[in-house]
């Protein structure tokens, strides 16, 4: 199958008109010419200033991290390592050991999405999602950490796997529901049919259990294919997961190919509208939310319009010490190097967006966001061997 690079999309094929897109990205505050965010003045009223700290040093591509306690958060970096980190950066952090032997790290594949699980203070279950060397896959693995913090053994069998393996797109990040069940982002794979293919694993939201099995309340929960996991597909490369607080919405982050990152409201059973499938095989210059061909798929709440900043992980951000940042979704930024702040309304609609200027052309690209439970945000840079942990707080 033959696979087709990216290039710039005629102006004809755009999911909307290019007039239109560069409107909504005025509205919203970007530049539609660099498909950035400025700073709008509105947009910053009542924000903080903001203190960075570097709390964590020479990492090597750190992809995700996720709180245990109050002061700890696991850490992990994409070759196929694992740490316990001390909130206090004084402490020196802790290597876990684990069995990575089987991750795979090609291109930006590796140790990816990683999560605790709900239940962590007394089961000690964690959850990584990995790109898998045999059999080639990505597969989302449960792991039990052991009291004294030093080591990880498998629990049971894969949670899910047979994710396809492409290079690239592999996602892949996780996020538990209130419901106890587990949403996995995943990437097309490069593969032309998968997206719109509910057989397929590649270019979803799957909602799984821990255990491994379907929800009840899955679109497709009877089937006995893999499309019992698919709560929505049609996806290029699912980055970022985040549920609204106070709220039962849940918001997606995904890389466009050269045009039109997006933010998506994850809705159940619907198609997001990514079709790559030409007469060559994978085909990128059609449109990431294709209306056209299909009607009824979802618009993005946000898109990055002419060219991409490379949206990844996504937080909300909460807390009166925050000010006007209080209930914006945070999303790290790669290509552009900093972090988009996005105001949203009750129902999900971007109603403005801003640098965060704190964090914006400082620490190169950036990959994760997380409020971590005192309120403040950490936030991993991914530029190679000397990569950072930084932790955010209002001054």
């Amino acid at each position: 199958m033959a696979f087709r690079p990216s290039r710039r999309l005629p102006a004809r094929r755009t999911s909307r008109p290019l007039a239109a897109t560069v409107g909504a990205l005025v509205v919203c505050g970007l530049s539609a010419v660099a498909g950035v965010a400025a700073p709008a003045a509105a947009d910053r009223a009542g924000a903080p200033g903001l203190a960075v700290q570097v709390v964590q040093r020479n990492l090597d591509i750190p992809w995700d991290l996720a709180f245990t306690d109050s002061t700890h958060y696991l850490l992990n970096e994409r070759p196929g390592r694992l740490w316990l980190v001390n909130t206090n950066p004084a402490v020196p952090r802790q290597r876990v050991a684990a069995d990575f032997s089987g991750v795979v790290t090609i291109a930006s594949g590796g140790l990816m999405g990683m999560v605790v699980d709900p239940g962590f203070a007394t089961n000690r279950l964690f959850y990584t999602c990995q790109t898998n060397r045999t059999p080639k896959d990505v597969r989302v693995v449960r792991w039990r950490l052991s009291a004294d913090g030093t080591r990880a053994v498998r629990s049971g069998t894969p949670v899910i796997s047979g994710i396809p393996l492409g290079n690239p797109h592999y996602g892949c990040r996780l996020l538990f529901l209130p419901d106890g069940s587990l949403l996995v982002g995943t990437g097309d794979a490069a593969l032309a049919s998968g997206p719109q293919s509910l057989t397929s694993l590649a270019g979803k939201i799957l909602r799984v259990l821990p255990n491994g099995s379907a929800p009840r309340d899955n679109p497709w929960a009877s089937a006995t294919s893999p499309k019992r996991f698919v709560w929505n597909y049609g996806h290029r490369n699912v980055q970022g997961l985040a549920a609204r607080p106070g709220t039962t919405q849940v918001f997606s982050a995904e890389h466009g190919p050269d045009w039109d990152d997006e933010i998506n409201l994850v809705l159940k059973a619907r198609n997001y509208g990514w079709d790559p499938k030409g007469p060559d095989g994978y085909n990128q210059d059609v449109p990431m939310t294709d209306l056209e061909k299909f009607p009824n798929a979802v618009p993005a709440k946000w898109t990055s319009g002419a060219s991409t900043i490379a949206t990844s992980g996504i937080s909300f951000v909460t807390g009166s010490a925050w000010g006007t940042y209080s209930g914006q979704l945070f999303a790290a930024l790669l290509k552009d190097e900093g972090v988009l702040a996005l105001a949203l309304d009750a129902a999900g609609n971007v109603r403005s967006t801003a640098q965060v200027p704190e964090l914006n052309d400082r620490f190169g690209r950036l990959r994760t966001v997380r409020q971590a439970p005192d309120g403040s945000l950490y936030v991993l840079t991914a530029n190679g061997s000397t990569d950072q942990v930084l932790r955010v707080t209002p001054k």
